[in-house]
Parts: C-alpha cells; structure tokens; sequence
C-alpha cells in the first residue's frame, strides 16, 4: 500500500531538503508576521555572556520562544524579569538550524506601560487621521528669531543645557521662560496654560521651544496628552519639541513644526542657522573690503599710468631730459678733453726726455768729444785720417786745433 501510494506521488511531488522547507517557512514568518507587538509572561530566562537574552513567552494556553539581542537589551530602563508579564515588539522568525519558531524581541515593556503603549498608538493614529501630523500643516523655523518663549522646568537639566549651548555659541536674542510642570498628572494643564500665556499675553515672539530632559515612558507621557497636542498643532508661533533623548518618542514631537531630539540639540539648531549668517555676512564683509581695495588700488595704478604718460608730454621734461644730455656731453667732453691732455703730456716727457738725452753739451759733459775735418765734417771713423792731417776738436771747455799724430 506504501509502495502504491509513493510510486502514485513520486512523479509529481518535488522532494524537499529540510534546510529548504526551513528556509521558506522563515520567509513566509518574516513576510507576514514582522513588527508585532505580543503579550505574555517571560519564562526560563537566560542571560548569556555575550549580552543576549533567550526565554519564552506564554500565556494561558501557549508558548513562543524569544531572543533579545545585546543591542536591543542595552537600550531598556531596566534588564528582563522572570515571571513579569511583558509587551514584545519584533518580528515572527525561525531559527532554521533548530527548526524553532522565535520571536526577535527589539523592544521590552512591562505590562503597565504595554498599555500607555497601546494608548500611545491609539492616539496616534487617530491624530494623524485628522492629518495633525501633515507636512504641509507645519511651519518655517526662523532663520534669525531674536525672542524665544522656552517652556520647561525651571529646576531641570533641560533649562541648563539649552542655555549654556546658546551662550557658548554667541547667541544674539532673548529668551523668556515660562516655567511649567513636565511631569505628573497637572503638567498637561501647565503646558497648555504656558501657550495660551504666549497667545494673549506676550507679543513679539518668534519661535516656542517646549523642552525637558529624558525620562520613562510614564515621566514623559504628559507630552503625549490630547488637548496639549491639539494645542500645538493650532498655535500661530512655530514650536520646536526637544522632549527627553534621541530615542524618545511623544506625540508633541509629530505635531510640533520641528523636532529636535534633545534640549541641547534644540539650541545647537537655532544658533546654527545664526552662526551660519554670521559667517556668510563676514564673508562678504571681507569679500566687500577686498573688492574695494581692489578697485582703488586699480584707481591708484591708472592715475601713475597717465601721470607717467603726462610727463612724458611735458615740455618741462623734454627740457630736463634736454639738460640731462647736455650735462652728460659736458661730462664726457671734459673726460675726453682731459684724456687728450694726459696723452699729449706723456708725449712732451717723452720727447723732452729724448731731447735731453740727444744734447750736444751734455754729451760733452759725459767726456765726450766732436771731431771734425778741415773741410768742417764731423770725423764719424777714424780710418779716414792720416797722419799730420788738421782736424778741429771741440772739448767741454773749449775748441782746439789739431793734427794728427
């Protein structure tokens, strides 16, 4: 009969790998069991080294097992307990090496605020229905508002760390604070009351901050009450909601023209947009000077151009220029006339020399004698004489008549 019954499927049937029956039922889980909130009590926890949590969820009838990673735990007020009753937000998954069926818990709260929670949604969704939330229902932020009305507690940290950040940027403006409760049952009431204070009685305000620090859910539900938000979402003046931290979440903040997600982050906004102008008009302060010292120094430079230019024209120049040559002719006149003369000098020493040199007394005075013939010749040799032949011999002292010997 088995035989049959396999032979009779076996044709038509695809055969499965457990890892691929495993994998498609975790596809199917994912696409349709993803971002859920599930209510049960925690069971058979476990907390491991690495920082995840594993337990169980179950109810009355049921069980489901969970996995809390490390990086979702490290962002809980609180650790999990054994046996408290919790709402789970995650995804459906399967674990395909085990073939379990989990939940991948991202986030943790104990029943009591499990239903703040769903009162949260609820609210929520209905607000955003009424389209409170709309984009185009929100305001501008003034690049410069100059009087700001910031609500919060005059005793938290919130105040503080608002206004330290304003000063250390160098903020110009006022800031008018209008103390109120943000915490407990009343505070609702003083928030709504510090807006209508604004409306009738304060004039001149640019922009509302409504801040405060971090807290539970429980410590910042006030932010989360209907009239206050329906407030906020008719006022006239831009509000900016800076409610607790980063991952903190009020309905202020989706009817609010601008979220900021801390006090601090609020400030840093504002003087951003002001140290952003600052810088931007310096800029062009200087791009200012440095066009006008650019275009007077061009002035400058075109006035000695055509001043150049105009003396060049001048018959005064000429004429300088006229008397510059004829100083430098007379210059080089009286070195060439003196050059000539330095030459002609060394000519006459030299001359003068040789005259002396040739002089007929001095060769006499040396002992040195004329001789000459009868006939008044000057006897060069003395070949040429005989004896008893006259000649006339002139001494240094004196002429005598002779005969040769």
């Amino acid at each position: 009969m088995q035989s049959e019954f396999f032979q009779s499927h076996e044709e038509h049937s695809r055969i499965w790998h457990v890892s691929e029956i495993n994998s498609e039922i975790r596809k199917v889980l994912e696409k349709n069991f993803s971002q859920v909130w599930v209510k049960g009590e925690i069971s058979n926890l476990r907390g491991h080294s690495s920082g995840h949590y594993y337990f169980q969820l179950k109810d009355s009838k049921a069980q489901i097992k969970a996995v809390l990673f490390r990086g979702d735990a490290k962002n809980l007020a609180s650790p999990p307990v054994e046996g408290a009753e919790y709402l789970a937000f995650g995804d459906v998954t399967f674990y395909e090496a085990r073939g379990d069926c989990q939940i991948r818990v991202r986030h943790l709260m104990q029943e009591g605020v499990g239903n703040l929670r769903l009162e949260f949604e609820r609210l929520k969704k209905q607000l955003m229905k009424e389209g409170l939330f709309d984009r185009q229902r929100k305001k501008a932020i003034p690049l410069f508002p100059t009087r700001i009305a910031l609500i919060t507690s005059p005793e938290g940290a919130a105040i503080h760390d608002f206004l330290t950040i304003l000063d250390r940027r160098n903020w110009k403006g006022e800031v008018l604070l209008l103390p109120s409760l943000v915490q407990g049952p009343k505070a609702p009431g003083n928030l709504v009351n510090a807006l209508r204070k604004i409306k009738n009685n304060i004039s001149g305000i640019d922009l509302v901050v409504m801040t405060r620090g971090g807290g539970s859910v429980e410590d910042l539900w006030a932010f989360n009450d209907e009239i206050l938000v329906r407030k906020m979402a008719d006022f006239e003046i831009p509000i900016i909601s800076a409610i607790g931290h980063e991952t903190d979440f009020v309905l202020c903040d989706f009817v609010a023209d601008l979220r900021a997600e801390t006090p601090s982050g609020a400030a840093e906004l504002i003087s951003s947009n002001y140290l952003s102008q600052i810088e931007k008009f310096s800029f062009l302060q200087d791009r200012f000077w440095d066009t006008k010292n650019l275009f007077l120094q061009s002035i400058r430079d075109q006035f000695e151009l055509l001043s150049t230019k105009l003396k060049a024209c001048s018959p005064m120049n000429n004429i300088e220029r006229h008397s510059q040559q004829i100083d430098d002719l007379e210059i080089r006149l009286r070195q060439s006339t003196e050059r000539i003369f330095e030459k002609k000098s060394e000519r006459i020493h030299y001359l003068a020399k040789s005259l002396e040199a040739s002089n007929l007394q001095r060769m006499l005075e040396k002992g040195f004698s004329i001789v000459r013939n009868q006939g008044g010749e000057v006897v060069k040799d003395g070949g040429t004489l005989v004896k008893n032949d006259k000649v006339h011999v002139t001494f240094r002292d004196g002429d005598r008549d002779m005969s040769v010997g």
